[in-house]
């Protein structure tokens, strides 16, 4: 007797397949980790092929800042000053208001960072 799924669940799965490449290295999603790692892999002469399921930007980003510590990283490999030509809102601190008054969050840090603002970068329609 066959599995009562088997032969269902493997038809149902099946996919067409539609073209086939070769590649060295597949990263999958076009995210901030896959299209940054795509770029430094790229840089170093490694022919890369990324995957994104999505056409377009236009859909719901879990946030749209752009910490200190990510502006550093996007500096050292030239990106930060594109970047920061796209309109956006500088924060050099954050308050939020507590039970016992205003606190501060975050605010620019001690010498060391080279990008110590927070930026408040809206989504963008490609």
């Amino acid at each position: 007797m066959q599995h009562p799924t088997s032969e269902h669940t493997r038809s149902a799965h099946m996919h067409e397949v539609k073209s086939v490449e070769k590649t060295t290295c597949c990263i999958v999603g076009g995210g901030p980790a896959g299209a940054v790692l795509a770029l430094l892999l790229v840089r170093k002469g490694i022919p890369v092929t990324l995957l994104e399921a999505h056409m377009d930007f236009d859909r719901e980003f879990r946030g749209d800042t752009i910490h200190p510590s990510t502006l550093n990283i996007l500096n050292e490999i030239g990106l930060a000053d594109r970047l920061l030509q796209i309109p956006h809102t500088r924060l050099t601190h954050l308050n939020a208001q507590a039970a016992n008054g205003m606190v501060t969050i975050a605010e620019r840090p001690l010498s060391g960072n080279t990008c110590w603002r927070f930026g408040a970068v809206p989504a963008i329609n490609c």
